[in-house]
């Protein structure tokens, strides 16, 4: 199912398979659009949460109780069904329960995502609780497509990565998206000081922003080409080494009933 709300600036459109984002333009622009439309060719996700892990555990899988379990990229909650829990004239919230099984996760939890519309802002706002007594590990991120280029008639060179501080890689406070920067795939930042990240138009400084604040991994993600998006990726945890989930870099061991809570902010400037 997807679900639509708006304001007097934006439109949004949230599919409730992962709660995911799957399009946004602005009112009255719907022949521009913001997110990238999941093309299967290429790739056919929009804007992906990445829970209870973020990337792959090494050789796909991990250990827990002398059980091994299957583990694939990203967590599972992006493949899995979401209830419409609650809707406002400007928010949508959806919740996933997981009952723990003995095949993908043995935590039970469940997760909440709220989506937010604010002035020229899409808010979204994850939050994983564990249900079980047992102590869970767990990571979570973003992985929004962000339309590149999302002016007709331009190209991806028409576009740089500006940051807020000259944190760029190779320095500098903008990061030019030539065809062959993501040949190796993506790009991970650690200890980012920018508050955003935003893919900016040359011509026009026009922008979309993604608001990195409080996440100490940040990834920069398309593929090859830049085939017409480009992923800004702030992540609360990194891959790692090893089959035990709870040492990956920037897990989180959550109590019977402690949470993991995080919020998306992307900024709309055209």
């Amino acid at each position: 199912m997807e679900y639509s709300i708006a304001n007097d600036r934006l439109h949004l459109t949230v599919s409730s398979q992962g709660a995911e984002l799957w399009a946004l333009h602005r009112v009255g622009e719907e022949d521009r659009p913001l997110l990238w439309n999941g093309e299967p060719s290429v790739w056919p996700r929009r804007a992906p949460v990445c829970f209870p892990w973020c990337g792959k555990p090494e050789d796909g899988w991990y250990e827990h109780g002398g059980k091994r379990y299957e583990a694939p990229q990203h967590g599972f909650i992006r493949d899995m069904e979401h209830t419409l829990t609650d809707r406002g004239e400007d928010f949508l919230e959806f919740t996933f329960s997981w009952p723990g099984d003995d095949k993908l996760c043995p935590w039970p939890f469940t997760f909440k995502t709220r989506h937010t519309l604010s002035g020229d802002q899409v808010i979204t706002t994850c939050t994983a609780v564990n249900e079980g007594k047992d102590p869970m590990p767990a990571q979570l991120g973003f992985h929004t497509g962000l339309r590149c280029p999302f002016t007709a008639g331009l190209t991806p060179q028409d576009y740089v990565l500006r940051f807020e501080l000259p944190e760029a890689p190779g320095g500098g406070d903008t990061f030019a998206l030539e065809p062959h920067v993501f040949d190796n795939d993506s790009i991970p930042l650690r200890g980012l000081k920018s508050k955003w990240i935003q893919v900016e138009e040359k011509s026009t400084g026009h922008f979309l922003r993604m608001g990195t604040e409080g996440f100490p991994y940040v990834l920069l993600w398309s593929k090859p080409g830049i085939p017409g998006y480009v992923c800004i990726e702030p992540w609360t945890g990194h891959v790692g080494p090893g089959h035990d989930l709870a040492q990956r870099p920037g897990a989180v061991l959550l109590g019977g009933g402690e949470s993991l809570s995080r919020t998306q902010v992307i900024t709309v400037a055209l």
